[in-house]
């Protein structure tokens, strides 16, 4: 067999082999897909409910690209977690309905009110407030039998839990939880704006006062950043002199009872700082 029959020879053996193996993965089985198994309501469960695990139960599985698609939570992950809408058995677990506390009512606390008033830029720290600050709220209006403009502090301290903008969108943001852990995250955010509606997580008296004062009474809210507790300077308070008097030409008892004065005064500790304002961090 001459070289160039050889060659030919195995070109055809080399095409034939490319040939069988292009049809065989044509009919191969695909590698099954990997899943996931979410979380679904195991019974009824109102909107506003901290889920128990009595209320789930492990939902069939899903593959991971459609369990990320519409984030859902994986079933070890959903307990303490809050519903935000009406769950009937069966129904899978979301990140949009349901979500941390925190992310529901603003906070873990549920024996805090959330409550919210607008105000002017010029009258909420120039419209840069934002969550977590500690603020006062002040009210201002006219005396409704002389007409004399007044003002007074509503409520001092209140914790602010969100802000936004009053033509700004609330927000923005995609839920997708973690899809092994189910951590709670979104994708997008939140807008910038100039805060004009300012939302404080308040005991319910304070929501009480708050609704009173700004709704019956109708005075005008103004929001400042509190100020911290601690003055700059301490009470006045006796200082030591730098050694004990002298005594000499005193009797011993004198000379005792002086000595005795002094380590005293030189033991007084200064007067704590005085508490000023209503502001301060938390």
């Amino acid at each position: 067999m001459n070289p160039r029959s050889l060659v030919l020879l195995l070109a055809v053996l080399l095409f034939g082999v490319g040939v069988i193996s292009l049809i065989s993965g044509l009919f191969a089985e695909a590698p099954p897909s990997r899943t996931l198994v979410p979380a679904v309501a195991a019974m009824q469960v109102k909107p506003y409910t901290v889920i128990t695990q009595d209320m789930v139960r492990a939902g069939n599985p899903v593959p991971a690209d459609e369990f990320v698609e519409k984030g859902m939570y994986p079933f070890d992950s959903v307990v303490g977690l809050m519903s935000t809408d009406q769950l009937l058995p069966g129904a899978t677990l979301t990140g949009v309905n349901a979500k941390p506390v925190e992310e529901v009512r603003f906070v873990e606390d549920l024996g805090l009110e959330v409550i919210s008033f607008t105000t002017g830029v010029d009258r909420a720290v120039g419209g840069q407030l934002r969550p977590g600050h500690i603020v006062n709220l002040y009210g201002f209006g006219r005396d409704r039998e002389t007409n004399e403009p007044f003002t007074r502090i509503i409520e001092p301290r209140l914790w602010v839990v969100k802000v936004a903008a009053g033509s700004s969108a609330i927000s923005n943001a995609t839920p997708r939880p973690d899809p092994e852990t189910g951590e709670y995250q979104v994708e997008g955010g939140d807008r910038e704006g100039q805060a004009t509606l300012i939302t404080v997580a308040v005991q319910p008296q304070q929501a009480y006062n708050i609704v009173n004062t700004l709704g019956a009474d109708g005075l005008q809210a103004w929001v400042t950043l509190a100020a911290n507790q601690t003055a700059d300077a301490a009470l006045a308070t006796p200082v030591a002199t730098a050694a004990p008097p002298p005594t000499a030409g005193l009797s011993a008892e004198l000379s005792l009872t002086a000595t005795a004065l002094w380590n005293l005064v030189n033991a007084t500790r200064p007067a704590s700082a005085p508490r000023t304002g209503y502001g301060g961090v938390r």
